[in-house]
């Protein structure tokens, strides 16, 4: 029995040796959680948030009927004077954007009879415009023509023919018959307007044009 207590004894000796050693104090407890939550923090998926998807700009789309975007215009021109019978007349097609702006081209035929030289002289080309109808009853024009256009030479006193470019400015009115028909008064300004051989006789011109 006494060898017994002996034994026990030194086997308490030694454990508070050891403990006595290597202290367990709460820095070193905090320090060991600290090393297993972040390892356990490491090892848990991170869920991953899902990607934005780029927001796509909204683009109008034109629900007209074709009907309502294109027009048709007859335009006519004509004066007579002491010297000469003139007339024109052009066929247009244009697109009419959802707001102000339309956009055309077409053909045109000029007529142009000289009383001095007892001659008739023609002219065939085309024209593309822009018009923006900034009221209800009143447009601004633009238009570039170019014509094959035939005049007199005052020295032979003969027919020659010739490209001559034109580039017209102006503005109208609209007079509504309908909802599409109705009649186009307008005055332009031809500003490379050649006295030689434009088929005008001065660079302001006076239309009458027929949309249907």
């Amino acid at each position: 029995m006494k060898n017994h207590l002996i034994l026990l004894s030194i086997c308490l000796m030694m454990a508070a040796g050891l403990l006595a050693q290597n202290p367990a104090t709460p820095d070193t407890l905090t320090k060991k959680s600290a090393s297993v939550s972040a390892d356990t923090l490491k090892k848990e998926p991170v869920a991953q948030k899902p990607q934005e998807q780029p927001v796509k700009a909204k683009v109008r789309k034109d629900t007209r009927p074709l009907k309502d975007r294109i027009d048709f215009n007859l335009g006519t021109s004509f004066w007579v004077n002491k010297s000469s019978t003139f007339g024109q007349v052009s066929l247009l097609v244009s697109y009419r954007f959802p707001k102000i702006l339309s956009l055309g081209a077409g053909p045109t035929y000029i007529f142009n009879y000289q009383r001095g030289s007892d001659q008739n002289l023609n002219g065939w080309g085309g024209i593309v415009f822009a018009r923006a109808q900034l009221l209800k009853f009143f447009y601004l024009w633009t238009n570039y023509q170019g014509i094959d256009n035939q005049y007199i030479d005052q020295n032979s006193n003969t027919r020659d023919h010739t490209y001559v470019d034109s580039w017209f400015l102006g503005g109208g009115v609209n007079i509504r018959f309908g909802r599409r028909t109705g009649i186009n008064l307008s005055v332009t300004y031809d500003v490379l307007y050649d006295k030689t051989y434009s088929p005008y006789i001065n660079p302001v011109v006076y239309s009458v044009g027929f949309g249907f």
